[in-house]
């Protein structure tokens, strides 16, 4: 492991040199930053005991990210999503809370996976994870998704193949309705007013529920107002054509003898994905999990279908969805047999808030008067020569200075909902606890001073931190108008 000097001498800093004993660290600068106390360290993960993470910054310094970001919903995962919160979602719906392996669904050793209506590829790493020598079939027809789906196989080394299609009964082409702030309601059946119905009643009975209270309106006009914003925002749609192919002609085409699991989610479009199968693909399918929306009889024509088919089915729903049509259904043949979900294997350091905080904690240890660094950046290479100082970030923006008694609205707001100790520039919404009706009442705190559309929604899921909403607030223009980091 290598040390390099913020001041350009050639001599190690005492911090850096405890920083490098670190084995997830291959090389450490802590350069000078403005405002920053402690400096900024400058970290290349060691390619061995932080695979993961060393992985994701070789692909983002390749240009691989694109549209997307890296997102680390816990210590033990990173991820490329569109957006923060629904990445968040997504791992407390497939990893914490095991939505897809309830009532005895699991996986044999090297397992075939066929993951329709992939997303970002969650629940594709979720199987690939737990399951050694998976192989998985990820099929996803929105173009900035399935990239997603890609990139995340690529960082964490699993057999996924990507097949950028829509699902139905027979071959062609279909319209589809791509929501990028809310990916996970697109598809091929979307109706706005019945969207926007599911959203806000998983909003209002979703994870701060206990704040509200189940099923409440949040209350008051003006936050009444700001989930029909959230709402409205979050189903900005984007509509598309798309290819559509069967579910019977993937696992011919593909030459899929079995398939241990078959995970459908693919809003309202269930009763076409399973039209797709004959007789002989049928008999292929072990076990399936649907996710279905309960609409004009939908959920008992998919259980009637699966029970024909020779399937031993249930079906439950989450209490978080119970003003939502949303059920999910579980299949398995009786020869499948019955098991416990397989648990994921993660690398040891996979992730960059975790290495923050083992470093923190070293450091404290060592030098218990030194300030830790302000700023931490993993890396693929330190750049300059050893000896010579390293760049400086570009510093973070300063609202104040533009406009500080509309950024004072907003710090009064946040410290109100997360604490004083949360007032700093480089807090994170997410990180801090905040969810969908955590920024109902963010977006009515401000509104209610300094007006409507003062600060867009959008903006609380792409650059949630205290400094990213305070330069978009402070520049006094318009939401849509405010500048994107």
């Amino acid at each position: 492991m290598n040390v390099h000097s913020a001041a350009g001498t050639g001599r190690s800093t005492p911090a850096a040199e405890v920083l490098a004993r670190h084995p997830a660290v291959a090389e450490v600068v802590i350069v000078d930053e403005p405002g920053t106390l402690g400096g900024h360290a400058r970290i290349v993960p060691d390619r061995e005991t932080a695979r993961t993470l060393s992985r994701s910054v070789v692909l983002e310094a390749a240009d691989r990210l694109g549209g997307l970001a890296w997102h680390e919903p816990a210590d033990t995962i990173r991820v490329a999503g569109l957006n923060r919160g629904e990445t968040d979602f997504l791992y407390r719906e497939i990893f914490v809370e095991g939505a897809y392996f309830r009532h005895g669904i699991t996986l044999p050793r090297a397992p075939v996976v066929l993951d329709v209506g992939a997303n970002i590829g969650m629940f594709s790493l979720r199987a690939g994870l737990a399951a050694p020598g998976a192989r998985v079939i990820a099929v996803e027809p929105v173009a900035e998704l399935a990239a997603a789906v890609r990139l995340n196989a690529e960082l964490h080394g699993l057999d996924v193949t990507v097949l950028q299609t829509a699902l139905g009964r027979k071959q062609g082409e279909t319209s589809f309705t791509f929501y990028p702030h809310n990916s996970v309601m697109s598809g091929r059946y979307a109706d706005a007013a019945q969207d926007a119905e599911v959203l806000r009643g998983y909003l209002l009975t979703g994870d701060d529920a206990g704040a509200q209270g189940a099923g409440e309106d949040p209350g008051g006009d003006g936050r009444s107002r700001s989930l029909d914003r959230l709402v409205g925002d979050r189903l900005a749609a984007r509509p598309r054509r798309v290819p559509v192919t069967t579910l019977g002609n993937v696992i011919r085409d593909h030459g899929l003898t079995r398939v241990d699991l078959l995970k459908i989610d693919v809003e309202k479009a269930e009763s076409e994905v399973l039209a797709g199968l004959d007789e002989e693909t049928w008999e292929r399918v072990e076990q399936v999990v649907v996710e279905v929306h309960d609409i004009e009889g939908r959920l008992q024509e998919v259980l009637g279908t699966l029970r024909d088919r020779g399937f031993d089915v249930t079906h439950d729903q989450d209490p978080r969805l119970a003003l939502t049509p949303c059920h999910n259904v579980y299949a398995r043949r009786p020869r499948a047999g019955v098991g416990a979900p397989p648990a994921p294997v993660f690398d040891g350091v996979p992730t960059l808030r975790r290495l923050e905080g083992e470093l923190r904690e070293l450091l404290a240890r060592a030098l218990p008067s030194a300030p830790p660094p302000g700023r931490w950046t993993a890396v693929p290479h330190l750049g300059p020569a050893p000896g010579a100082p390293a760049p400086a970030a570009p510093a973070s923006p300063a609202p104040a200075a533009v406009a500080p008694e509309r950024v004072a609205v907003l710090a009064r707001a946040w410290t109100d909902l997360f604490g004083a100790d949360a007032l700093r520039s480089g807090a994170d919404f997410f990180e801090l606890g905040g969810d969908s009706l955590t920024a109902v009442r963010l977006l009515a705190r401000v509104e209610d001073e300094l007006g409507p559309d003062a600060l867009t929604p959008d903006l609380i899921f792409t650059d949630g931190t205290f400094a990213g909403l305070a330069a978009a607030l402070g520049s006094g223009r318009p939401a849509e108008e405010a500048p994107r980091p």
